[in-house]
């Protein structure tokens, strides 16, 4: 659906032009100021308007000799003064453009989208679009972004660009104490607040379970924001750990204990003593404390 532009932004042409919506200037847009140019084929490509919105003339002299070639005859016509419509999008169109894009996003109808800074280049009239590609990765580090749209016209897509903050009411997971390193965190360890956010950083820990049982990287400081880069999930089986284990042999199953010699997650191949005869042997960790061989262990 094109989109309503506002009247006040749009660039007026310049006195005595005519305005069109196209680079390409077409013979019915001469035969729409000029009845007599009318016999002319209407898609006959007289030339072109600058994007910029600088008027184009197309001398009389000129048009009458094209109606002659195309066997069509008239005299005296009158120059023609042609001109780009442009517009340079206002902050409010972008906030509806960026609103479109982000439709399907939870909280963006109730969203604040502040534009700071934009293209200010005059654009042929059309769509304004900010498409999820053009925009840079937001971050709680980094909350305005640059977004990079375009105008979407009949010629050609014509670039622009937004610099925005986008915030919302949401939670976030705090320390409430310094977190060391090394150890899973713990409930009363942490709290989530309420807070006006930037609605697209995915890098903020926003709900307890994205915390709780993971083990921070470093240092985690009292009552600031936890970012999911800070921490790091437990293994399936950690080193040292009994594990049970189960060993297939061609239609044969076997299941029995063994000790973890390192730590391994989902998936990954790693050493397990047999408890009875001390050998270690290779296997997959399948789930917590779990692990799968494909041949029998003596």
């Amino acid at each position: 659906m094109i989109m309503a532009l506002p009247i006040l932004l749009a660039i007026s042409v310049p006195t005595g032009c005519h305005p069109i919506q196209n680079e390409i200037i077409l013979a019915r847009d001469v035969a729409a100021v000029v009845p007599e140019f009318a016999p002319v084929a209407g898609d006959f490509r007289l030339g072109y308007v600058s994007n910029t919105g600088a008027p184009r003339i197309l001398r009389g002299a000129d048009l009458q000799r094209i109606a002659s070639n195309q066997g069509v005859d008239v005299l005296d016509l009158p120059d023609v003064c042609f001109a780009l419509q442009t517009f340079i999008p206002g902050h409010e169109d972008i906030r509806t453009a960026i609103r479109q894009t982000l439709a399907d996003v939870p909280g963006i109808a109730s969203a604040k989208i502040e534009v700071s800074a934009s293209s200010q280049h005059p654009a042929p009239m059309g769509k304004l679009i900010f498409p999820r590609t053009g925009m840079q990765q937001a971050s709680g580090s980094q909350p305005e972004i640059l977004w990079r749209g375009y105008v979407q016209n009949a010629d050609r897509d014509f670039p622009v660009w937004a610099r925005v903050r986008i915030l919302a009411n949401m939670t976030r997971v705090v320390a409430t104490a310094n977190i060391p390193s090394g150890k899973p965190i713990q409930k009363n360890q942490v709290r989530l607040e309420s807070c006006e956010d930037y609605l697209l950083d995915e890098s903020t820990a926003r709900t307890l379970d994205e915390v709780i049982g993971y083990v921070p990287k470093s240092l985690l400081r009292a009552y600031l924001p936890i970012r999911k880069t800070q921490l790091a999930s437990l293994p399936e089986v950690a080193k040292g750990e009994l594990v049970d284990v189960e060993v297939f042999a061609g239609a044969a199953r076997l299941a029995i204990k063994g000790k973890a010699q390192s730590d391994g997650f989902k998936g990954s191949t790693i050493l397990v003593r047999n408890l009875s005869s001390g050998k270690d042997f290779r296997a997959r960790v399948t789930g917590k404390n779990q692990v799968i061989v494909g041949d029998l262990v003596q």
